[in-house]
């Protein structure tokens, strides 16, 4: 075939596809549900006097980020989900 011809879509193809993306959004909302859950770890072991740049140093991300994390899983836990980032 050469590069100029197209070939159109079958619905085997857009099964395919769709089945891919599907896998994608599964994962995003695995990775939405872990980062609540280390939001939750986070606030735990806060609750017990841990300071947030030494939670920030361990995890490599700034302090500001540990705080983000904490209110979202807050927030989720009060019923008002909002993303982490």
């Amino acid at each position: 075939m050469l590069i100029c011809e197209t070939v159109a879509m079958t619905a085997s193809d857009l099964t395919e596809i769709r089945a891919a993306n599907a896998e994608i959004d599964k994962a995003k909302e695995q990775e939405r549900l872990a980062r609540l859950e280390l939001g939750r770890a986070i606030a735990r072991v806060r609750a017990r006097g841990v300071k947030q740049s030494d939670i920030a140093k361990e995890l490599g991300i700034t302090r500001e980020q540990v705080r983000r994390l904490e209110d979202a899983a807050r927030k989720a836990d009060e019923g008002e989900t909002q993303p982490a980032s």
